[in-house]
Formats: structure tokens, sequence, C-alpha cells
């Protein structure tokens, strides 16, 4: 049995402690992933993982192998792609996890040209604003906006994005005008959910002073595109980033609410986990989007 892949897949299984996680992530039936552990297991003499029918958990030799494994495992990768990087071109698959609405209007097109200029590498892109684990979905690379939880990983900025608070001028026909932000509670505001302040949206004005306002509304979406659509229909303000809705205050079909009072900025990061050595084709892809963003 190839002990480099019997080695990868015990990292996995000790990684997220799941053989059902381990053989999802890896692509390889559940028993194959057992007789894998097995493997090892009878080589060295002794037991790795304990496991019942609920859970699994890593003995004193299991932690010493996996920290061994680890590195052997990174020193092969890094032998491999520095040789391959002078050999061949790059190729494989690339697991990429972006937010939804950034993804689309910021990186499809960018993830088109890299597909012109990488034809050999092959992207799965996962479209989803909820943070994904990249250790059991085995992402190689991901796009995450605001604040940054863990340190498992290593983040390298791409763009800092503002944000605006607006409505439509329908909305406005039929509801008195926001002169404050004490107005604010008083008004339908259309609530992002996928954050964990979605109750308070923040402010600055050109002095520095920096305040929040918890708002509510009829209306609750964890899709910041579905909002700006409300809004353009006129059903409540909005606190959107600037890709979302800069296009709609241009045209006048969205108006800047209290401009005066700046909203918060935030920045995208590329992510990839920090253990991991970073491959050809990974690395490619981000300086190629820290090169266009």
């Amino acid at each position: 049995m190839d002990k480099f892949q019997a080695m990868k897949v015990f990292c996995r299984v000790y990684e997220v402690e799941s053989f059902k996680l381990a053989s999802d992530s890896l692509g390889i039936s559940r028993p194959m992933v057992t007789r894998y552990i097995n493997s090892i297991e009878d080589d060295l003499g002794t037991k790795l993982l304990q496991r019942n029918t609920r859970n699994i958990s890593v003995t004193h030799a299991g932690h010493k192998y996996y920290q061994h494994s680890i590195a052997i495992l990174d020193a092969l990768e890094e032998a491999e792609s520095e040789i391959g990087e002078l050999t061949q071109k790059p190729k494989g698959l690339l697991k990429v996890s972006v937010p939804m609405d950034f993804g689309l209007t910021h990186l499809v097109p960018l993830f088109d040209s890299f597909s012109r200029l990488y034809p050999q590498i092959d992207l799965d892109v996962d479209f989803n604003d909820k943070r994904v684990d990249m250790t059991e979905s085995g992402v190689d690379l991901a796009i995450r906006g605001g604040r940054l939880g863990g340190d498992q990983f290593v983040a390298r900025k791409l763009c800092t994005i503002g944000s605006y608070m607006c409505a439509s001028p329908k909305y406005f026909e039929r509801n008195r005008k926001i002169s404050s932000l004490e107005d604010l509670p008083h008004h339908n505001c259309l609530i992002y959910t996928n954050t964990t302040t979605s109750d308070h949206w923040y402010f600055s004005n050109a002095d520095g002073e920096r305040c929040s306002v918890v708002v509510s509304g009829n209306c609750r979406a964890n899709n910041g595109g579905a909002l700006v659509g409300l809004a353009l229909e006129g059903a409540g303000v909005i606190y959107q980033p600037d890709f979302l809705v800069s296009k709609h205050i241009e045209s006048g079909a969205l108006v800047s609410v209290l401009p005066q009072w700046k909203g918060d900025e935030f920045n995208f990061h590329a992510i990839y986990p920090q253990r991991k050595l970073m491959s050809q084709k990974t690395r490619l892809l981000l300086e190629f989007l820290q090169e266009h963003l």
C-alpha cells in the first residue's frame, strides 16, 4: 500500500476527527480510509487512533506520528512543487471558496482571465457567503471579507471596500427624509444577516467621530444583492458595500443617505491553511488576484 497516501489519509482523519469527513474530502471510500489506517497501525505495531461507533480519539503515538507525517508530506510537496515549476506548466484542480456577491461582481471576470492564462488549471469555485472549514473541505484558497477569526490560516490582503447607506427615491416618496442618524430607528432598514453585528450600522464623520445605530426593519436576508433588489423597489434603507450600490447611486436609482457620515470600510483577504505549503497553482492565483484587485 502507498505509504505516502496512507500518511495523507491518516493526517486528514487526525485533522477532521472523522473517517467520514476524511473520505468525503479526499474523494475515497470510507472502507478505503479504514484500510489505510489499519495498514499504518499494523506496520507500526501500535494503535494511532481509538475509535468507536460515535467518535475517535488520538493516542500519544498518533500525535507523534502526525507531527512526523506532516513534516514529511510538506517536504515532499515542496520538492515536487519546485521541480514541477522547472519542468511543467501549472496544472491540476484548484478549489476556491468566494463570497457570493463579491465573487459574481469582481471575481468571475478575473477567473475567466486566469483560466485563459493557465488553461491546464481546473478551477472548482464555491460561491457561498458562509465561511468554510478549509481543513474539512479541502479548499486551497478562500476569499473572505470583514474581520478574520482564528489563527489556523495565513491571510493576504486583496483590496479595501467602502460601505454606503442608501435608498431609492420611491421609498422617500412614501416616507419622510432622513436628516440625521437619530432618524434611522424610525425607518424600515433592510438588514444583512450574515454578520455578527447585523442590527448595528457603523459610521464615521470627517472629524473621525465614530458611532453606531441600532436598526430594524421588516426584511432580513443573508444576501446583499437581494437586499439591493428590494431597495430598488422602494422597500427600505440598506447599508451595503460600494461594489453592489455604486452603479445604482450613479444612475439615480438609489440615493446616498447622510453622505456626511461615511460607512465602515473593510478588507477582502485571500486565506490559505497555515501549515500547508502553497502549491504553484495556488500561488499563481493569489498573485493574479493581488495584482488585479
